[in-house]
Parts: structure tokens; sequence; C-alpha cells
């Protein structure tokens, strides 16, 4: 019998599954195995950064624009995260036993973590999917990555 998981995510969150293969008379079932909540996802930015006294120079000429301001920074940000939540996938892909996987990332963030994951994680992919399925329930999260396989 194989050993696979289920991983569905989305910037913010990550949930593991540990898909129970299914018997003669019994459909398989999922067991949740971990679940990651990335709180810094869900902040303003506004709550992240603020403008007090002395961060940034007052600049002669006018220009508005504050020296060293950072432009970049939402960017940035989302890096962060989605490098975070690969991390945590290459580590539940690593442990013992992991044969394959069932993956299930939205649009914006699945082929970035597909290719930010090792060659011989990403072989252990029996099915990927470029959607946001971390909001259903478990029964309807296996009729759409396990049965559909």
């Amino acid at each position: 019998m194989k050993n696979n998981i289920v991983v569905v995510t989305d910037l913010g969150s990550l949930k593991a599954y540990k898909l129970a293969e299914a018997q003669p008379g019994v459909s398989p079932r999922l067991e949740l195995l971990d679940e990651l909540q990335l709180d810094s996802a869900h902040q303003k930015l506004t709550d992240k950064v603020s403008d007090h006294g002395g961060q940034f120079g007052k600049g002669g000429l006018g220009s508005g624009a504050a020296v060293g301001e950072r432009h970049n920074i939402e960017l940035e940000h989302r890096k962060r995260l989605v490098k975070q939540l690969t991390e945590k996938i290459a580590t539940l892909l690593r442990a013992d036993g992991v044969d394959g996987c069932y993956f299930a990332a939205s649009k914006e963030i699945n082929h970035v973590i597909t290719e930010a994951l090792e060659p011989q994680l990403r072989a252990k992919f029996v099915r990927n999917i470029a959607a946001d399925l971390t909001k259903l329930g478990k029964v309807e999260l296996l009729a759409r990555l396990v049965a559909a396989n």
C-alpha cells in the first residue's frame, strides 16, 4: 500500500492530510496531518510598517519621495510567504514513508511553489491542481483530487 498525502494551500494557509487508501468496501478518507496559518498574510501593510519620525530622510528639492523608501515591500512579503509554504511542503514530502502527493495550490502560487521544489520532491506529485481548495471539506477535497485521478 502506498503512503500518500494530500496538500492544499493558498497564500495564507496550508493543510496536509494523510490519505487512507480505500480497501474493499471502504472508501478512502483523509486524516489531518498538519496545518499552517500564516497570520502575516492577512495583515494590512499599515500594520507591518509605519512612518515614524526619523525613519525617512527629509530630503530637499521638494521631490516628495522619501530616500530609501521600499517600493516593492508587498512583492517581497509575498515572496517570503511563498518561501515559507515551499519549505513546509518540502518538509512534508521528505518525511519517511511518503510515496506520493496530491497537491493543490491557488493559481497565483502553484507554479512558483512547484518550480522551487527539488526535482526528486516534485516527482512525488501524483496530481497537481492549480486551484484554491483550502476551504473545501474532506469529502469534496477527495472528490476533486483523488477520485478524479
